[in-house]
């Protein structure tokens, strides 16, 4: 499947001055980390926003095979330890939120 079942999406803002900081650190330290943490998370991405309604910058994506395992992410020890980081690292120049998605169709493209 092209498209994981559910996934995490925290979009964030940040200051422009800082920006190249920011993803370094979230690219380098905070997405690896993230993907290690969470139990039974099998992958993430980031993405910068093209095009927009100013919303927010960018979009990092967690995937999960299941419900469950989303939920034990978002309600596990491991969350409050990498929010902490992210206020402790990225926080003072920086904003995020949280949304969780669950699919309820994909088509895909004939072969």
């Amino acid at each position: 499947m092209l498209f994981p079942e559910h996934f995490l999406a925290v979009r964030a803002t940040v200051q422009p001055e800082r920006d190249a900081d920011f993803n370094k650190w979230y690219n380098t330290e905070h997405t690896p980390d993230a993907v290690k943490a969470f139990p039974g998370c099998i992958g993430g991405a980031r993405y910068k926003v093209v095009l927009g309604d100013g919303s927010h910058q960018y979009v990092a994506l967690y995937a999960f095979p299941t419900a469950e395992a989303m939920d034990r992410a978002l309600n596990g020890p491991e969350i409050k330890k990498l929010l902490a980081i992210y206020d402790a690292d990225v926080g003072a120049f920086s904003t995020r939120n949280r949304t969780t998605y669950s699919k309820i169709f994909e088509f895909m493209k004939p072969a």
